[in-house]
């Protein structure tokens, strides 16, 4: 990702130096102060074009091509196209991290797009205000390259992040930038009412509503539906359902050789109830300090992983020990979020 990142410290410089208004970039420009609840963030499903994957990363979301690849965090950037020729392309997510297995001699993975998003402000650089365009519900201001004076991508302060890109595609990904389904989910507001048709799930202790469709499944198997395998975290279920787990035996992966980095994998609703030890989980959560209260419990997040899983620790009445609870995060959140509204103690 060495020329994402190069290319994104040209485009910050260029910024920097160009004449304009200042922008605080924590501040959305334009909207008026207010005390109220904001309205609920929406997802812009239909920034997705048709046949593409949702990406998501923390409270942003971007879309691919099916055949695109997705480097996350920790991931290896290495590999072989077929015939050694460029891939159609990849999306980079966060800063570059040391690769957990290295990368063999003289391997390099060659593509002919590629995206990179990262979290965080832009370091201070003045915002143009006179460029700034609203996409899909956002006000993005570009990111120019001040070589050939042309946008190679954008920052959003509502959501925090940067697209950066190169090559044929980059700017048709960059366009489907939106909120994610996380950040509707944990957004304030009220909470959701239950649609008809959905059915009440009780386990260990623990009340929910699911979608009556969803089949209920039990396992003595931790993380039995995550997926895929293989792959340096988890990023999204297998298949819909809903899984309630003893964690009696560990989920046991088979042996993966690195042949290349997983393809962008779409996000999948789901939920899994899992009552014993979170260490035989196949991911590390950590957990915010900022936690719901959906009828009086305390669930708080999980910061990482923030792909389309969120991970809930669930303290309920009458456990020595917290539940984790984890919801796929499809479409545009609604189904999560009436799903996490809807905890409460049996």
């Amino acid at each position: 990702m060495g020329h994402v990142v190069a290319l994104a410290t040209v485009a910050l410089i260029a910024t920097a130096c160009s004449a304009g208004q200042y922008i605080p970039p924590t501040t959305e420009a334009g909207l008026p102060p207010t005390t109220s609840v904001p309205p609920i963030p929406a997802v812009v499903t239909s920034a997705t074009p048709s046949g593409w994957v949702p990406v998501a990363y923390g409270d942003a979301q971007v879309s691919v091509p099916p055949t695109f690849s997705v480097f996350y965090p920790g991931w290896p950037s290495c590999g072989t196209a077929a015939g050694g020729t460029a891939a159609s392309g990849a999306v980079y997510l966060g800063s570059p991290n040391p690769a957990p297995i290295p990368c063999p001699p003289n391997v390099q993975f060659r593509v002919a797009t590629s995206v990179g998003i990262r979290q965080g402000d832009v370091g201070g650089f003045p915002l143009l205000a006179n460029l700034a365009i609203m996409r899909n519900g956002l006000r993005l201001y570009p990111l120019i390259n001040h070589t050939t004076s042309k946008t190679v991508g954008y920052y959003s302060p509502a959501l925090g992040v940067e697209v950066i890109g190169s090559g044929p595609l980059a700017g048709n990904v960059s366009d489907t930038l939106t909120r994610s389904p996380r950040s509707v989910v944990l957004a304030a507001g009220p909470a959701p009412s239950v649609p008809s048709g959905w059915h009440t799930v009780r386990f260990e202790r623990l009340t929910f509503d699911a979608p009556e469709s969803w089949p209920v499944n039990s396992t003595a198997v931790t993380g039995d539906d995550f997926g895929p395998l293989c792959s340096p975290g988890v990023t999204s279920f297998v298949t819909t359902e809903v899984a309630l787990s003893t964690d009696q035996r560990q989920l046991v992966q088979p042996g993966c050789l690195i042949a290349g980095p997983p393809k962008a994998e779409p996000p999948v609703d789901a939920v899994e109830v899992d009552a014993g030890n979170i260490t035989w989980f196949p991911f590390v959560p950590s957990f915010s300090e900022h936690c719901l209260h959906p009828h009086g419990l305390t669930a708080c997040p999980a910061t990482t992983p923030a792909f389309s899983i969120l991970a809930l620790r669930v303290t309920v009445p009458g456990r020595a020990t917290p539940l984790l609870v984890s919801i796929g995060l499809a479409g545009n959140g609604i189904i999560a979020r009436t799903i996490v509204y809807s905890l409460r103690a049996a």
